[in-house]
């Protein structure tokens, strides 16, 4: 989510965007594939059913964050896990009518879901915390279409970047060139996506990670990086395994996963290096063929809020959007999850890629998994 440049994002406090629909909802159970089954959007309790496309793990399933919402509005949230970016935009592509009411999609894929008429116009004036967003998430130009409409809220941003083990590795690297490095062979953990496969690799060569000048010299650098690899990972949870396990010393992770796993206990440690990292906005966004909008509206004003956004963020969340939930938590805090100023000054946001970038990073992606 994250997910264009960011770094007026932050004006002296932490931001985190991200919204979410206030509306009726459905019990956070899905099928073995992590899709939600699609019965009929009232449950058997006669309770209406929202169906959400997130990621795992991040806010729509948390019962204590959701928990409230249900009761006020006697309903469930149902959610359908999505694997990427690309997944999500397939999904709201094919889906059917009802079977989405809202989803997360990021900076990357808006554009291209807006030009597909695949999302509903979002009417601000009906969100009571809208208001209370940073500045810089209120005109998000990739959550505004070309009639001017936001198609999309700001929920939550934040970093990829190094995430290490403090007992094994005693100082937090000072470059993104770690997960590169020779000494860590082996137990080095690199995230299994084009995006942030072609980024990564441009930073450590000093090149524009947006805009590549060399992408022989990428793939060249990622072909180098799959001999030290121990593994490349697709979900937070297989990285939290793998950390958990002692079989990586680094590793490419989020910001937000990072922070939850330090709260769990993990002896992890996360810094954006001197040399940069990857910043991402995520945004909740109601599909064309949603049939609870009024509701997947209210969601969204909810997950917006200064008290959700502030306990989802100091538990170990992503950062809020919310200025008066940022304003609210604790600075030491936010400078070890990396939602300090000085970390967001180093970050690179993602921007939107047409369709030829896209593919062309892809098929050097693939071709350097396949070697």
């Amino acid at each position: 989510m994250k997910k264009g440049s960011f770094k007026k994002l932050f004006i002296g406090a932490l931001a985190v965007a991200v919204m979410f629909s206030m509306s009726a909802c459905g019990n956070a159970t899905g099928t073995a594939d992590g899709s939600a089954s699609k019965d009929s959007s009232a449950s058997d309790s006669g309770k209406t059913k929202l169906y959400v496309v997130n990621w795992k793990d991040y806010g729509s399933d948390d019962k204590d964050l959701i928990k409230k919402f249900e009761e006020e509005n006697d309903c469930e949230i149902v959610n359908t896990y999505m694997q990427s970016e690309d997944d999500l935009l397939t999904k709201l592509k094919t889906s059917s009518a009802g079977e989405i009411d809202v989803c997360l999609p990021n900076c990357t894929i808006l554009p291209a879901a807006i030009k597909a008429d695949l999302l509903e116009p979002v009417d601000t004036s009906k969100l009571t915390n809208f208001n209370s967003l940073f500045d810089r998430f209120k005109t998000q130009k990739e959550c505004l279409g070309d009639d001017g409409q936001m198609y999309a809220v700001p929920l939550v941003w934040g970093s990829t970047a190094v995430a290490y083990n403090t007992d094994t590795v005693k100082e937090a690297p000072t470059s993104i060139k770690c997960l590169f490095d020779e000494q860590y062979k082996g137990k080095i953990a690199f995230r299994d996506d084009y995006n942030d496969a072609v980024m990564a690799a441009a930073l450590a060569l000093g090149q524009d990670a947006n805009n590549p000048s060399d992408m022989d010299a990428i793939k060249d650098l990622l072909l180098k990086q799959k001999e030290l690899n121990k593994t490349y990972w697709q979900t937070g949870d297989e990285f939290s395994k793998l950390f958990a396990s002692g079989q990586i010393d680094v590793g490419l992770m989020w910001s937000g996963q990072s922070a939850t796993m330090a709260k769990d206990g993990e002896h992890i440690g996360y810094v954006v290096p001197e040399d940069g990292g990857i910043g991402w906005v995520d945004n909740f966004a109601i599909p064309k063929n949603s049939k609870n909008k009024e509701l997947a509206l209210k969601f969204i004003d909810y997950m917006i809020s200064k008290d959700v956004q502030y306990k989802w963020a100091s538990q170990g969340g992503p950062a809020p959007a919310n200025k008066e939930a940022a304003a609210a938590i604790d600075p030491d805090y936010a400078k070890s999850a990396a939602m300090d100023e000085e970390s967001l000054n180093r970050l690179t946001f993602m921007e939107y890629r047409d369709d030829k970038t896209k593919q062309e990073w892809n098929d050097l992606w693939t071709s350097v998994k396949a070697s």
